[in-house]
């Protein structure tokens, strides 16, 4: 069997298994509901769909076979969820059961805020709640949020996580909440409610949630970074770089600062690449020395310039390493780089470049590789 036929597709977290799963734990709590035909009909037609669909053909079979009455359904939902989640991560894919229940909600409980929110911490111990919240922050504005809010103490880190996570706002998977993408001044006072948080799972979570807000207002979320450095906030150090990857990609100065690199560097830089001519599915290899006039802390980052169908060439900024240098210390690095096929990118024949970005300045030569279909 080839690599591209092991490969895994997310749509395939739900499955044979998932649904028997899910309706034996419904029929567990609620023994009227008939789970033999609400298998049947959830596979009659999985294969064709994709995962979002699924996630929704499954929620379509949940209202079909469960009581018209949403309090009853929603108390028969929480009575059938397993234990909560016992790690300080997501693992594997055993909790997407829970999905098109917290989809549920979010389409059947819009008249139930109060017993929505409370189904769907539930929920979110068990799985995450994240895209589900959504709609209620949209419609239900400062209801949600004084819910959220009240997550910020909760003692299960996947509750407080939803704080942080349900209200990113260009959340993956989700709807992006316009609002918050304009003023961001609601997230912000939701992420100070979590400060000095303890666990990498809801830092990650902080930090995703301001780098997004980063690609709209990259100077407020160094501000508000830079006052959590001030405070000694938990954790800063990791939060700052986690929270500031886009920003760092893109050479922006006060952020740069913040991470202690000097954009004033000086060092004589010599970069080769290995090879000229490469065909897709090979590896770009290139060296580069450099020497360094002074003590410094660098941020070495390579920018990949792929040829469009245009003819133009379109950068894409990769991290290499970091590194301290002192007065006069010269190193040598290696970077081997596979130039593959993607479904998030099409490549063109025709000429590619390399060049070296160090603590946002473009450096050395700018070389050129021709990529062969």
């Amino acid at each position: 069997m080839s690599d591209e036929t092991q490969r895994f597709e997310i749509r395939n977290v739900f499955n044979s298994d998932t649904i028997t799963y899910i309706a034996t734990q419904i029929h567990t709590a609620y023994p009227e509901f008939d789970r033999h035909r609400f298998i049947d009909n959830c596979l009659e037609s999985l294969n064709e769909l994709t995962f979002s669909q699924r996630n929704h053909f499954i929620y379509t079979n949940l209202v079909q076979f469960l009581p018209d009455d949403f309090p009853t359904s929603v108390d028969i939902l929480v009575r059938s969820l397993g234990d909560p989640i016992k790690t300080e991560e997501l693992e594997g894919y055993n909790g997407f059961y829970v999905m098109p229940f917290t989809h549920y909600i979010a389409q059947c409980g819009m008249n139930h805020v109060e017993l929505s929110m409370k189904a769907l911490l539930e929920m979110t111990m068990r799985f995450t709640a994240e895209w589900a919240i959504r709609p209620f922050l949209e419609k239900y504005e400062s209801e949600t949020l004084a819910f959220l809010l009240s997550l910020a103490s909760h003692p299960h880190p996947h509750a407080r996580r939803l704080v942080s996570e349900g209200s990113r706002p260009r959340l993956p998977w989700g709807s992006r909440l316009q609002k918050y993408v304009k003023d961001p001044s609601t997230v912000f006072q939701l992420l100070e409610s979590l400060k000095n948080e303890p666990t990498r799972l809801v830092q990650r979570s902080i930090a995703n949630s301001l780098n997004d807000i980063a690609k709209d207002h990259p100077d407020r979320v160094i501000i508000f970074l830079t006052q959590w450095k001030y405070q000694g906030v938990l954790d800063i150090d990791w939060i700052i770089s986690h929270a500031t990857r886009s920003l760092v990609k893109s050479a922006h100065p006060a952020t740069l600062a913040l991470l202690g690199y000097n954009m004033d560097t000086a060092l004589d830089v010599d970069v080769t690449l290995s090879q000229t001519r490469i065909v897709l599915g090979e590896t770009l290899e290139f060296s580069l020395t450099l020497h360094s006039h002074k003590d410094q802390k660098l941020l070495i980052d390579y920018c990949l310039g792929y040829q469009k169908a245009n003819g133009t060439i379109a950068p894409k900024v990769f991290k290499l390493t970091t590194k301290k240098l002192k007065k006069g210390e010269t190193i040598t690095l290696t970077k081997r780089h596979p130039i593959k096929p993607a479904t998030t990118r099409v490549h063109y024949s025709g000429e590619h470049t390399v060049q070296l970005q160090i603590n946002g300045n473009q450096v050395g030569n700018l070389l050129s590789f021709e990529l062969i279909l």
